[in-house]
């Protein structure tokens, strides 16, 4: 029997991943698997922005908005980095 949580995850992680390559992302990338904090990473080279997200379940979304904090001290400011919880 499947389970339907990681079936409603990937779900959700397919249509955000399906957005921003719409959106014109050069790369976007799923971490299926990783069980780290982040979910997709995408990058836009032209604005030099990578965009760590994590997915959660429409539920959680408020109670963990802004409750997950990365050190992305190393890139020395080549690329901004944004994190978010959608």
């Amino acid at each position: 029997m499947p389970n339907l949580n990681y079936n409603k995850g990937r779900k959700k992680e397919y249509k955000i991943r399906s957005r921003l390559l719409k959106e014109g992302w050069d790369i976007v990338q799923r971490t299926a698997g990783s069980h780290s904090k982040v979910d997709i990473i995408a990058i836009n080279k032209s604005l030099r922005v990578i965009k760590l997200i994590q997915a959660k379940p429409d539920s959680l979304l408020k109670t963990q908005k802004n409750a997950i904090e990365l050190d992305c001290s190393w890139l020395n400011n080549v690329f901004r980095v944004e994190f978010e919880v959608i």
